[in-house]
């Protein structure tokens, strides 16, 4: 049985990594791998969170301040360090965990730019320890029906992808509420949010991005919202008032409208609400003065082989997931993929469909079914294949990423918003330091 620590009890550390290692009897749609690996140690910066989430789980697993990661190491002696805390700790905490040769397992994105990124491929040249990072869009059974497509190919070679990825008014106005709006801590929505969608076409291309070129802005939230309440009142109002009257507040709490579910806050919920006086002593909003990230996005992105994408992010948007084109030499393939179907203002069918269209032939059909759980299904998936192995359809489809897809992912991300400052095509390569093998 292996043992693990785990760097941070965020939300997602407890969903994916401590409820499944505890293996809970009240929570077990998080399932329990207490046979296959044990938790035996905390760190975190907030000492009254980690004491509350052992006394409401039953349990004594030891406490470890911020700074006292080398001693956690010498006194629990794990096999595996798992990475879950705010994303710009990340760097810090697996390079520490390498450098005592410990395998690591880290949440995306795997760092917050190219020269953590660096320091990081470096560091596990350096060590007997490897880095597993936790890109789980890999995992939902659509997003591999689609690898599986491409690698049978059918479409011949990818030359075009277009992808629209909208954010919901539930899910995207959360990350101008929590520390995610900080560029220097999560690096943008460009890194924190979009390095799943990076990461997701760098795996179904399998291919290296070389340049990206992009256009953003924030038109949704801040200051300068068309949202902010003292625009219809011309009042500066508390926090507790513009909540009152916040169209993104109103739609998702007004009275008789179903709490809605979400995969990032749900375990968080199911523990009681954990105090996080630390990480938010003040109520955060989202028309605060000091978010400055952007929430529009517009992306060119150049691969080494050939293709091109076009992406866009929109994190205001009235309903959450992707519009998807996929075009080759010899056929297209088109999908829509809706993530939070229950949010949806609209019914959405239970099966999922790909449609691919050979250049010279009939249209074809593949439909998906949805799977029930976090992030459709993909974080049982992704977990089972972590704490027990890899099944045979990971293998195939080269599901696991490392470092280098880490690294590849973040540096696009830091390319976009980089564009977006600069006004110039940025080198992948360039944030990158060189190449990345």
């Amino acid at each position: 049985m292996k043992t693990y620590v785990i760097c941070g009890l965020s939300s997602r550390g407890i969903a994916q990594f401590a409820l499944p290692l505890i293996g809970h009897p009240k929570l077990p749609e998080y399932g329990d791998f207490s046979a296959h690996g044990k938790l035996v140690g905390i760190l975190d910066l907030d000492r009254e969170r980690v004491e509350a989430f052992n006394g409401n789980m039953g349990t004594a697993i030891p406490f470890f301040p911020a700074d006292a990661f080398d001693r956690m190491i010498v006194e629990t002696n794990p096999d595996v360090v798992v990475v879950a805390s705010s994303d710009v700790h990340h760097a810090a905490y697996i390079i520490a965990a390498l450098g005592h040769n410990r395998n690591v397992i880290t949440e995306k994105p795997m760092v917050i730019d190219g020269c953590q990124a660096r320091a990081v491929i470096e560091a596990e040249r350096a060590s007997l320890g490897r880095v597993r990072v936790a890109h789980n869009f890999r995992y939902t059974p659509l997003h591999r029906a689609i690898k599986r497509i491409l690698l049978e190919g059918s479409l011949g070679r990818i030359v075009q992808v277009q992808m629209t990825y909208l954010l919901d008014t539930f899910h995207g106005s959360s990350y101008f509420y929590r520390w995610h709006r900080d560029r220097s801590v999560s690096g943008g929505l460009s890194v924190t949010k979009s390095c799943h969608h990076f990461d997701l076409l760098n795996w179904w291309l399998d291919d290296i991005p070389v340049e990206v070129f992009a256009f953003g802005e924030r038109n949704s939230y801040g200051p300068d919202s068309p949202h902010i309440p003292s625009r219809y009142d011309c009042r500066q109002m508390p926090v507790a008032t513009q909540k009152e009257f916040c169209p993104y507040h109103k739609r998702w709490n007004e009275g008789g409208v179903e709490q809605p579910k979400d995969d990032h806050l749900e375990a968080y919920a199911k523990v009681f609400s954990l105090p996080m006086n630390v990480q938010y002593p003040h109520p955060m909003w989202v028309y605060d003065e000091e978010i400055e990230i952007e929430d529009t996005y517009s992306a060119a992105i150049r691969y080494k082989g050939g293709a091109s994408v076009n992406y866009s992010l929109n994190a205001s948007s009235p309903w959450e997931g992707y519009i998807l084109g996929i075009q080759g030499t010899h056929g297209r393939l088109e999908t829509t993929h809706y993530v939070a179907p229950a949010r949806c203002p609209f019914p959405v069918s239970p099966m999922e469909t790909i449609t691919c269209y050979p250049l010279f032939g009939q249209r074809q059909i593949h439909d998906v079914a949805r799977v029930e759980g976090g992030h459709g299904g993909a974080d049982e998936a992704l977990r089972r294949e972590m704490f027990v192995g890899a099944c045979q359809e990971s293998e195939e489809l080269l599901a696991a990423a490392g470092t280098r897809d880490g690294a590849l992912a973040v540096a696009v991300g830091e390319g976009v918003w980089r564009s977006v400052a600069e006004k110039k095509p940025i080198g992948i390569m360039e944030i990158l330091g060189g190449e990345v093998v």
